[in-house]
């Protein structure tokens, strides 16, 4: 299936941190999803090393598509199989700060899967990386109100919060 990606927001130096400068390499292109279970529960990944909460996903590895990813980064951080599955958008990242780009590929993912075992990368055991179940207002709370004092914390939190207001866009959802 090949999917018409819309860009949902562009983030830079300038409207993250208040600072000048593009990079100009390559993007490294990631899926993340807004997970929701049969309870209506949000998916919220949270890793003790860095202390910080993000959405689910990661990178698009080698002759996968952004689907394949996403079903995959979904399974090995939640356990989790989808039975529903829409794409969102698109979130770019230029980072002149690091010289990073990037491209997040979100997808809005339903399961019906109970949460069983993480199948988790070594790197992402070793952050203490460990999921959390919660509403779409204490989702929007743990991503949202702490304020980040690294650049690239920084970057992660406008990433997941740019998805997160298309989301209730999208889906019309104007109360949490």
């Amino acid at each position: 299936m090949v999917i018409d990606w819309k860009i949902i927001a562009e983030l830079t130096d300038k409207n993250v941190l208040g600072t000048d400068g593009l990079s100009n390499k390559e993007p490294r292109k990631k899926a993340r999803a807004i997970l929701i279970n049969e309870d209506g529960k949000y998916a919220v990944m949270y890793e003790e090393k860095t202390d910080i909460y993000s959405l689910p996903g990661g990178g698009i590895e080698d002759r996968e598509d952004e689907t394949a990813a996403i079903t995959r980064e979904v399974y090995e951080e939640t356990g989790c199989i989808y039975d529903d599955i829409k794409p969102l958008g698109v979130v770019s990242e230029n980072r002149y700060h690091a010289d990073i780009t990037t491209l997040s590929y979100f997808f809005v993912i339903h399961t019906k899967t109970k949460h069983t075992v993480s199948h988790l990368t070594k790197e992402e055991a070793e952050l203490g990386t460990t999921l959390k179940w919660c509403s779409l207002g204490e989702m929007i709370h743990l991503i949202k109100d702490i304020k980040y004092e690294t650049n690239q914390k920084r970057f992660l939190q406008a990433r997941d919060l740019a998805a997160i207001d298309e989301y209730m866009r999208v889906f019309n959802i104007t109360r949490i």
